[in-house]
């Protein structure tokens, strides 16, 4: 029996991840990020399917042809419902998963793919919405969160 080996893809950084803590609702952020940073967010759901179950991250998506940037607002969580095969008074259970798991205490992300920023300012900007505990550049260090990461 020939085995067959898989080749790791290195996917290349040619993006920047900005973690933000708050208790807003993610339209809510999404307002006020494109009031706060002159962008024109977009919702659009990101639907993933993982063991069976279906989970809708919240998403939003500004994209400058003039810049050739794209801007990504998303959720870190998202629920879903699994079937129950025993009889019972509900018939689902509810679960929850995370689009990048290592982080898991960072509510939403803004991934930008693109350069010409200037990040310090856009993280000063984004600290200054209220209902934002902080923000902050991400590092990730595990491949599969960044394999997560590629929406198109």
């Amino acid at each position: 029996m020939a085995l067959k080996k898989l080749q790791h893809i290195e996917i290349e950084d040619d993006f920047k991840l900005i973690g933000i803590h708050c208790q807003l609702d993610g339209y809510k952020l999404a307002f006020n990020l494109n009031k706060f940073l002159k962008i024109s967010l977009e919702n659009f759901d990101y639907k993933i399917v993982i063991d069976n179950v279906e989970y809708t991250f919240e998403m939003f998506k500004h994209d400058s042809e003039t810049y050739n940037t794209k801007i990504y607002l998303f959720s870190n969580k998202s629920y879903g419902n699994i079937p129950s095969f025993e009889p019972n008074l509900f018939d689902t259970i509810n679960s929850s998963v995370y689009l990048i798991d290592e982080k898991k205490n960072i509510d939403f992300f803004l991934k930008i793919e693109g350069g010409g920023f200037n990040y310090v300012s856009m993280i000063n900007k984004i600290q200054g919405i209220s209902m934002v505990q902080s923000s902050y550049l991400v590092n990730l260090k595990r491949p599969k969160s960044k394999y997560n990461l590629i929406f198109e």
